[in-house]
């Protein structure tokens, strides 16, 4: 075929710019010769795609962490863990009927320990196959964790001292029980759905090659009933739309700031960034608004800036602060600086 761009590539890159850093206590990115063992059949049967339209697309491959890490050649695999839960896979083959999630291997402390004294980290993922016409439950192996799960996240963060929680997901699910955790799990990485070059996108993060510059596009909230939906969502024949305008983060920035636990907007990266020389000027289509970002770290990387509005109230109303543009920089190097300019509001 034809074409300027090298899809593989593009594929990969798009993955690994979507991800969103929630969480890094200095872990990340590993050392090169970092061996790492990783949890969850997932790893090796990665959810690429979701459900519905975008999950019928023809694909001629799909790269899972486990494959990857095989073949990234700056971090090693624990194989005999792999070699676990290949077994494992083989003896339960995934369940059909399109289920969020699969019955994983339950994680004793055995093999937590077993597996600590032959790697240096620890990867936990969760996965969870959302999609058109196969969304998410309030419901453990949906929207919550199953107790399985909670057993692997329970030996795990007790035989490792560096753990990082990957979600291998088409949406955002429940995060208390993995926040309850501390500083036990030392980094959280939303992967999403990202694609048959998964794998090599995340380590590209994982070894630094990339800095994660994704940006949530939804609230997590601390519960489920935090979310102003959760009342009257989930019926088969009638579902009542209650929340008027004030939906996603217009709500929780409006209301319920303190019920977030990420909020919209937020994902972190491996370097620090300032901005400065905001600019705002009228022209003849409403307001244009540059400004200027930094990167004040020692890691090159992408930032994307955001502009948010607060609009006069009137008699109906409106959410305190609405997202109206948002630009990502080029790679920056350390000490380098952008200038973002955002097209005309009104």
């Amino acid at each position: 075929m034809d074409n300027k761009y090298d899809m593989k590539k593009l594929t990969r890159q798009c993955a690994a710019e979507g991800a969103v850093l929630l969480k890094n206590d200095g872990i990340l990115p590993f050392k090169s010769g970092t061996k790492l063992s990783l949890f969850s059949r997932i790893n090796e049967e990665w959810l690429c795609r979701g459900y519905g339209s975008g999950g019928s697309v023809k694909h001629s491959y799909e790269v899972g962490l486990t494959e990857a890490l095989r073949n990234c050649g700056e971090l090693e695999l624990n194989e005999e863990l792999a070699a676990l839960y290949s077994e494992f896979i083989k003896n339960n083959p995934a369940e059909e009927n399109d289920p969020h999630s699969y019955t994983e291997m339950p994680v004793t402390s055995e093999i937590a320990k077993a597996a600590a004294e032959k790697s240096d980290a620890a990867i936990i993922t969760i996965g969870r196959r959302y999609g058109e016409e196969n969304e998410g439950r309030a419901e453990p192996g949906s929207f919550f964790l199953t107790e399985t799960e909670k057993e692997a996240l329970k030996a795990v963060t007790s035989a490792f001292d560096k753990v990082l929680v990957i979600i291998n997901s088409g949406a955002i699910i429940d995060m208390s029980e993995i926040d309850s955790y501390g500083d036990k799990i030392g980094a959280i990485l939303y992967a999403w759905l990202g694609g048959s070059e998964s794998g090599n996108a995340l380590c590209d993060i994982l070894s630094g090659k990339i800095s994660p510059c994704g940006k949530l596009v939804d609230t997590i909230a601390k519960t489920y009933e935090d979310y102003p939906s959760s009342a009257n969502f989930g019926g088969h024949n009638f579902n009542f739309y209650k929340e008027d305008i004030y939906v996603g983060y217009r709500y929780f920035e409006t209301f319920a700031k303190n019920r977030v636990a990420y909020p919209f907007g937020f994902g972190l990266s491996y370097t620090e960034f300032e901005y400065s020389g905001i600019e705002v000027n009228h022209c003849e289509d409403g307001f244009d608004i540059s400004v200027t970002v930094k990167n004040t770290g020692a890691f090159p990387a992408k930032e994307a800036a955001q502009v948010y509005l607060e609009k006069p109230c009137a008699k109906l109303g409106n959410p305190s602060r609405v997202l109206a543009a948002f630009a990502k920089t080029k790679t920056l190097n350390p000490g380098e600086s952008s200038t973002c300019s955002f097209p005309p509001m009104h």
